[in-house]
């Protein structure tokens, strides 16, 4: 009977620590999970929001060492507002507004007379790049060969630094 009983405890502790190393593998797993939609979401923000790009690269600018989604998080209550900074998770001091409001300045200044809003400003409208690309697939490209040759006469105008194009 003492074997029984010494088999059966032995078998308690060894299922309790299954559940135990089962339980937190779980756990982690869903917080890496939450954690991982959590910076993409971030990322997503910042690549379709304008403003909320600005204010990353205004943070780049303030700490360079910082990382969008792990020490900071930009938040947007409504489209066309403008984001802010929700969280700010890292031992570093967090930026001012003062600090933030003349980053944002200077990269604003950056944008506007870097080589990206040339060019912007005298590209073809979207409307039209996508009118030319629906005829070329139907066969007609001539539209299509006049934009690439304007876009490419831009892109000469106007180079990317250190590149030809």
């Amino acid at each position: 009977m003492a074997i029984d009983n010494t088999i059966i405890g032995a078998l308690l502790v060894v299922l309790l620590g299954i559940f135990v190393f089962t339980f937190i593998t779980w756990s982690n797993t869903r917080s890496a999970r939450k954690h991982t939609r959590k910076i993409y979401q971030q990322q997503q923000l910042v690549r379709i929001d304008q403003d909320a790009h600005r204010l990353f690269q205004a943070m780049h600018l303030l700490r360079p060492a910082a990382r969008l989604g792990f020490d900071y998080t930009i938040s947007q209550d409504r489209p066309g507002e403008l984001p802010y900074i929700l969280e700010w998770n890292t031992g570093g001091e967090r930026p001012t507004q003062a600090e933030i409001h003349d980053a944002l300045n200077r990269v604003t200044r950056i944008d506007s007379t870097g080589y990206a809003a040339m060019r912007r400003s005298e590209y073809p409208s979207i409307e039209d790049q996508l009118d030319a690309a629906f005829k070329a697939r139907r066969g007609d490209d001539t539209e299509q060969q006049e934009l690439d040759n304007r876009i490419a006469e831009i892109k000469s105008k106007y180079p990317k630094p250190g590149t030809d194009v």
